[in-house]
């Protein structure tokens, strides 16, 4: 039989055994000088979670982000018209999440409206809190929107009530997106309890989209969870169509047509003259004062204070109008 452990191994067992109070200082046999040491491995290695949805680059985000901070702006205009009552609407975050983890972060109460939206094939969900809505449906029938107590579930006919606000604002949100994809929504179901809302697998990516509205008195947030697989097939056109990958020179045709639309002052100066002050305080009622200007010249004509054209006076009608004789120079 072979020896498994040595003479010298047994005599230090033995000592730690007859040691009284605990184990006796021992140094440890030698190490065989056939045996190497172990490499010490000094990779830095960083941590990787497989379920973490990371599919949209941060150029991709801020690209989607844009249009719904047009539609942010949007919301405010429309809830503002509808509940009669200043509002500001912001996209205060926009995540990509697993639909599981979107769902357990969903506060409460909310009312959860499940929509189609053509074309997309997969459904989309929209949130928004119940204290906003009910204070919403209390402006809309007369009252001051002032809710002391709101309920966990909608009647029929509040949420009818409630879809003259939740309809406009689906609006919007579908006509900032405009230029990307047409969209059309119908509203499938309607609902108060989270529990119901599992349309998607848990596992399943979506973009989360976190409107935040707040008036005088009214608080709450609108929340949206677009499937990814619908908007990968766009993720192209969103970075595109973002201010920070528009060409040089390629909106100028948009500007200027917006530009063309924006009303400008434009006023006919017929003459001047100075006086001194003491003058100026005298003037009664049927004094005259003399211009610089000769009867016959073309009188000046300023574009926002800003002389611009020269001009004859003359009449239409019974009206007084103006002839442009020249554009003057800068």
């Amino acid at each position: 039989m072979n020896e498994i452990l040595t003479n010298d191994e047994i005599d230090t067992l033995l000592q730690m055994f007859r040691a009284e109070g605990g184990a006796a200082d021992v140094e440890p046999p030698p190490r065989s000088p056939a045996a190497p040491a172990a490499a010490v491995d000094e990779r830095v290695v960083s941590p990787i979670d497989l379920l973490k949805p990371n599919r949209l680059g941060r150029e991709q985000l801020r690209g989607i982000e844009r249009y719904f901070e047009s539609a942010g702006k949007l919301l405010s205009a429309t809830i503002s018209d509808k509940l009669r009552l200043d509002t500001r609407c912001d996209c205060v975050a926009l995540e990509q999440q697993r639909f599981g983890t979107w769902l357990d972060q969903l506060p409460g109460p909310v009312v959860i409206y499940v929509l189609k939206m053509e074309p997309w094939q997969q459904p989309v969900l929209f949130t928004a809190s119940t204290s906003l809505l009910y204070g919403a449906v209390d402006r809309i029938l007369g009252g001051s929107g002032r809710v002391n107590k709101v309920p966990k579930e909608f009647t029929t006919a509040e949420h009818t009530v409630a879809e003259a606000l939740v309809g406009p604002c689906l609006d919007r949100i579908v006509e900032s997106l405009a230029e990307v994809v047409k969209l059309k929504w119908t509203v499938l179901n309607r609902f108060c309890n989270p529990s119901l809302a599992q349309i998607l697998p848990s596992q399943d990516v979506v973009l989360s989209v976190y409107f935040q509205a707040a008036g005088d008195f009214l608080l709450g947030d609108l929340r949206l969870a677009l499937p990814f697989a619908a908007i990968e097939p766009l993720l192209e056109r969103f970075v595109r169509d973002s201010g920070a990958a528009t060409a040089p020179g390629s909106l100028r045709e948009k500007v200027a047509a917006t530009v063309r639309t924006v009303p400008l002052d434009l006023a006919v100066q017929l003459g001047g003259a100075r006086i001194r002050l003491r003058q100026l305080l005298d003037l009664q009622r049927g004094d005259v004062v003399q211009l610089q200007a000769r009867l016959g010249d073309p009188a000046v004509v300023p574009v926002q204070g800003v002389p611009k054209f020269t001009a004859h006076v003359g009449r239409i009608g019974n009206r007084l109008g103006i002839q442009v004789a020249d554009v003057m120079g800068n």
